[in-house]
């Protein structure tokens, strides 16, 4: 596995589902981080901001990475999230793109609401 795809893996496993965001700052972004994702600001520092007042209001994540893929510098991870024990379930895509070293500069996404199972077709959301 790449360094930038096990970055990408980790600021979602280790900062998002486990709190690690000290760990994510020192280990997986670089030096600048640009944020495209709506009421998130950029750099490390609105990265973190964003996320405590999240945790506080989102104690239980259950984060699961259901595919990953590289393209150049760019991954993209398709990821289900259960919040508060399904209180709040989410299928989200993410595009992260990393510097020289493998680290996360910058991030796009796209979050939808997953829908109830009843509703699913085919495959579902994965």
């Amino acid at each position: 596995m790449s360094n930038q795809l096990e970055n990408a893996k980790n600021l979602y496993l280790r900062g998002i589902r486990d709190g690690e965001i000290k760990e994510v700052h020192e280990n997986y972004m670089g030096a600048t981080y640009t944020q495209h994702s709506t009421g998130v600001p950029d750099e490390k520092e609105g990265f973190a901001a964003f996320f405590e007042d999240f945790f506080k209001r989102n104690p239980k994540r259950e984060i699961t990475i259901v595919r990953a893929i590289e393209d150049g510098n760019f991954v993209f991870v398709h990821v289900h999230q259960k919040l508060n024990d399904g209180e709040a379930e989410w299928v989200t895509a993410d595009i992260f793109r990393s510097d020289e070293n493998g680290r996360i500069v910058e991030h796009w996404d796209n979050k939808e609401v997953m829908p109830d199972k009843k509703d699913l077709t085919n495959l579902g959301k994965f």
